[in-house]
This record gives C-alpha cells, structure tokens and sequence, in this order.
C-alpha cells in the first residue's frame, strides 16, 4: 500500500510526466475542427505546441477556463455580406452623385434616376458576384447625361412631352407646337443592355432630341437563335418605360425583315403630317460607303430610301448620328447631316449578358429572363 501511494503522489508531483501523456495524443489540424470543445482545449494547446517545434514547457494542465483557444479560422464579425456590402457602396456613391450632379427632385430626370439606381441595388442584392464597378460605372454616366438633359429641360431646347405616331394601329396624333427632334434607334434588343440606354441617354442630351424612339427588329429566321418577338419586345418595353418620356418604343418592325435604314421610313409615313427631325442611331462601324461584301452601307443606304419609300415628305429631314466604337478616321462623302455620339463609358454586348453577365442590363431583364425562362435562367 505504501508503494502505490507514493506511485501516486510521484505522478501527481511530476509535470514532465503529465506532459509526456499529453505529447503522446496525435496533433489535430485546424481544418478538422470548427471550434475547439471545452474538454479538448488542453490536448489542443499541447498540440499546438508540438506542431511549432518548440520544447514543451514543464506546466501541468491548466483547468478549461484558463485554456486558451485553439488557433481557429473566423470570418470576422464586422464584415458586411457581399450583397449588403455592394449595395451600401452604391448608396455611398449615389450620395456622391447627388452633390456632383443635382436635379431638382420632382423633375422628369430626376424621377429616371431614381429608377435607374432602384435597377442598380436590385443587381447589387440579387447577385452576390456583381462587379460593383461597372454598376458605378453606370450610376456615373446616367447621372452626368441626365444633368445635361435636365438642363436642355429648363433652357427649353427639349420636350418630351411632343407626340410621334409610332404604329400602324395607333391613332393620329395632334400637331405639336414644333417639329419633334427625334433619335430613331434600330436594335434587336436580345436584350436591351445597359449601354444601349445610356448611349440614348447621351443623344438626347448632345443632339437636343426630345426623345429617342427604340425600333426593336421582327423574327428573322436568318437569325434562329434570337428571342422570339412574343418574349423579346414585352421584355423590351418594360426596360424601356423605366425611362419615360424619354424613350419611347415602335413596333413597326414586327412581322417584318425590314432593315433599320428602311423602318425609319415607314415611321416617318405614319407622320405624314406631322414635322419630324429624325436622327438614325447607328454604331460607327457602319461609318463607311460599303460593309464587308460589298453592299451599301448605312449612308448610302438612307439617301437611296429618301427617294425609294414614301414617308420622305418636305416635313422630314433625315439626319445620322453615329455611336462612337471604332472612332474611323476616313471621310465618307454624304448630303447627310452627321454626328457622332460618345460611346456609353464601358463595353457592353447582348451576347455577353446571353451568356450570363447580368450586370450589363436592368434588373428588369433580369427578372423577366428569370420567369420566362430566358437566357439559361428560371424554367
């Protein structure tokens, strides 16, 4: 008995021993473990010693509360979830804005831009992998154009109150008090992006036009693969009313193969009576005589139409303003008039929000994609 007691009390007294107990338990990696229980922490720390290389210190085990916390990875408690973090950005930005490009709050520009960053914060919260800066990008350069426009607004050089007939099968509109300065802007709009918008934004604001008019093309079966117009034009004017009165839509182009050269024709001849300044929007990659096989391009191709469809009354004046993206250096010989409109600020590609960059586009689109299936989202 007195042997054993005194085994006992030498194994008590004998921290080195105690230690040697504790080397023998197998290190556990930090990816093993969450969160280090409360009745392991003392086998943790001496594994954590060992793991380091360090002799192992001559202590006995210190009780639980004493023990220190196994060395574990943590998100930290102050940061924000990527969508929340996006959108407070956004908001910083925005009140950025405000002070860099104000408008009077119950203005027409105003009231856009208010739905233009409701759009913006939707992507924010929708899409946790959003590139924030190209939504700043967007919010920048919608606010700088519509200051422009606000001030076009209160010069009086715009209206976009000023009516234009826009289907066969809508009625006759009244005389306006001046002739309407227009943009007629022909897409296929699969879908409408972000730098379609901003781009006729800018015509408004650099052109003086009271609106600009989206001719959103027909089914082609040259073209299978584009969204049906049944999907496509619906999709197209709930973007489109996002920017009202400045933008309007046509569906002249519905059944249809007509080029954009052509329909702005036909909408001109449906405002026989009515003066109109139409300016046809365009990239400036058709800034040329003839496209890559040989055939009449854009300019070209509007004087020769000035003769060939009717629409072409004294009351019309034909006018191009073309979208800055190749910036082409040579001359091209023409009776039109001709401008260039800056490019949106960033680059942007029906094909690529098709692909899935939804940051391009409008929440909207988005959306809607999402419901009908469009785009590989939804059904």
């Amino acid at each position: 008995m007195k042997v054993k007691a005194k085994l006992v009390l030498l194994l008590l007294l004998s921290p080195g021993l105690c230690d040697a107990a504790i080397q023998r338990v197998p290190a556990l990696a930090a990816s093993s473990f969450s969160a280090a229980p409360v009745f392991l922490a003392p086998t943790l720390a001496g594994a954590a010693v060992m793991t380091t290389g360090m002799p192992t210190p001559h202590l006995a085990p210190t009780s639980p509360a004493q023990t220190p916390a196994a060395p574990v990875a943590i998100v930290p408690t102050q940061a924000l979830p990527p969508a929340t973090d996006l959108a407070a950005r956004l908001e910083s930005r925005f009140a950025h804005l405000d002070e860099e490009f104000p408008l009077p709050a119950k203005s027409r520009a105003a009231a856009v831009r208010f739905r233009i960053r409701n759009e913006l914060l939707s992507t924010a919260r929708a899409m946790l992998q959003t590139d924030g800066s190209l939504l700043e990008t967007v919010a920048t350069e919608s606010d700088r154009t519509l200051s422009v426009i606000e001030r076009r607004l209160q010069d009086k050089e715009i209206d976009p109150r000023l009516k234009l007939r826009m289907a066969k099968k809508a009625k006759s509109v009244a005389p306006n008090s001046r002739p309407i300065k227009v943009g007629v802007y022909p897409v296929a709009g699969d879908p409408l992006h972000w730098g379609h918008l901003i781009v006729a934004l800018r015509a408004i604001g650099d052109l003086s036009l009271d609106k600009v008019v989206f001719v959103l093309a027909g089914d082609d079966p040259r073209k299978p693969t584009m969204t049906p117009v049944v999907d496509r034009h619906p999709m197209g004017r709930k973007v489109l009313s996002l920017f009202a009165p400045f933008f309007a839509y046509s569906p002249i182009a519905i059944g249809t193969q007509y080029d954009g050269e052509t329909n702005i024709f036909r909408l001109l001849a449906l405002n026989r009576r009515t003066p109109v300044e139409a300016w046809y929007m365009v990239g400036d990659d058709h800034y040329r005589q003839t496209d890559k096989k040989g055939n009449p391009d854009t300019l070209p191709k509007l004087e020769a139409n000035q003769n060939k469809f009717p629409g072409g009354t004294p009351l019309h004046k034909i006018k191009v303003a073309f979208i800055e993206r190749e910036r082409p250096t040579e001359f091209v010989a023409t009776k039109l008039d001709v401008k260039f409109v800056q490019h949106a600020g960033f680059e942007a590609s029906s094909s690529e929000v098709r692909a899935g960059n939804f940051a391009l586009v409008p929440d909207t689109v988005r959306r809607y994609a999402l419901d009908k299936g469009l785009y590989g989202l939804g059904k």
